[in-house]
């Protein structure tokens, strides 16, 4: 361990989308502690690091983008690539960091795989942060499994999931689950317009998926599907998309962002792009899901949704009648409801994110 003491942490982040919640969240967690904490990560952040109670560090030598845009308008080359070449190039800026800092322990996104095996060569007490399916990560298609041997590797793994939802997973010792992890949200309830129809929420993620234009026309389609519905909708479409860019019906409400923590208690359905941190939040608040999933970890999470029954998974080109004819499929049927709320039911007991801090002040102390 470095000579900071046990009160400073550096966090090493990207900008991925989902995988910023956890770390907003760890950040808050760590202050009310007491804890000196230094985040590592991309310009775009920066705000909200430093709102969460992060002193920010902004990558040198690691290319900066912005989920937002798409990685691929922003750099030019396919996400995957840019993936793994971040991965790499990364590596040193971290630990450039940890060697300034000197920090009690390191905790890095376990996208991350290059920085974790460096930080842990170096002495340092690492903690692999696992904001997705522990079995995507030890698959192949992570990276070729890098970014579950370094999980493997690391002095902790927290799991920011629920174990339940990882089906039949084989997982190691250092993992320990405490449930997914999202920043306080401190406002009042989102506002119904018609709250004697059954509300849908689609939330396909806070950055573009895919290829450009792609997620746009994805939820124009799911748009054209809702406005022939007796439902009323909130439709958000995240940093990427203006909201004045989509045709909606007069059911339908569009916002950029609207919190889950405000809006999904109302919700009897939740239409997504089945990323990680947005079926956590369905899981969370017993909302039955629609699954539209493109890509990286989402097909496996839209998999897992349907195999526990709890909603539903279409080809995310689906037709705007065949996603018609799958919300009010879901909306009618009382199984999937009461299996959702039971399984939210069953995870409100699961330990939470100061179970978290305390097993990385634990690790701290030890590797005094």
């Amino acid at each position: 361990m470095g000579a900071g003491g046990e009160k400073r942490l550096l966090i090493a982040t990207w900008d991925g989308a989902g995988n910023l919640p956890p770390i907003l969240a760890l950040i808050e967690a760590f202050a009310r502690r007491g804890h000196e904490v230094h985040v590592i990560g991309h310009d775009v952040q920066k705000s909200q690091i430093e709102a969460a109670g992060g002193a920010f560090i902004a990558f040198e030598t690691a290319p900066q983008w912005d989920q937002g845009a798409g990685v691929a308008r922003s750099l030019g080359a396919d996400p995957a690539t840019m993936v793994r070449v971040f991965a790499e190039t990364s590596r040193d800026d971290i630990l450039a960091a940890a060697n300034r800092l000197h920090p009690a322990a390191v905790l890095i996104d376990c996208m991350l795989p290059a920085a974790l095996n460096a930080t842990g060569r170096a002495g340092y007490e690492t903690v692999a942060l696992v904001h997705a399916l522990y079995s995507f990560f030890a698959s192949p298609a992570s990276m070729g499994g890098a970014c579950g041997r370094a999980i493997d590797r690391a002095d902790l793994a927290l799991g920011l999931s629920y174990a339940g939802f990882d089906k039949d997973a084989r997982f190691r010792p250092n993992l320990v689950f405490v449930g997914p992890a999202r920043p306080e949200i401190a406002g009042a309830e989102w506002p119904r317009r018609a709250p004697e129809r059954p509300l849908v929420v689609v939330s396909m993620s806070t950055g573009l998926q895919g290829a450009e234009g792609v997620q746009k026309k994805r939820l124009q389609c799911v748009c054209d599907a809702l406005a022939g519905l007796e439902v009323e909708a909130l439709v958000t479409t995240g940093r990427g998309i203006p909201p004045d860019s989509l045709t909606a019906g007069s059911n339908i409400t569009l916002e950029r962002r609207v919190a889950h923590d405000l809006v999904l208690p109302q919700a009897d359905l939740l239409i997504t792009h089945a990323g990680h941190g947005t079926v956590m939040a369905g899981l969370t608040f017993g909302v039955p899901m629609l699954c539209l999933a493109p890509l990286a970890d989402q097909p496996m999470n839209a998999a897992r949704v349907a195999e526990l029954g709890l909603g539903e998974a279409l080809d995310p080109a689906a037709s705007r009648a065949d996603i018609a004819q799958a919300i009010s499929r879901l909306l009618g049927d009382p199984a999937v409801k009461e299996r959702s709320r039971a399984f939210a039911a069953a995870v409100a007991l699961e330990p939470g994110i100061e179970m978290a801090v305390e097993l990385v002040e634990a690790l701290a102390v030890r590797g005094r």
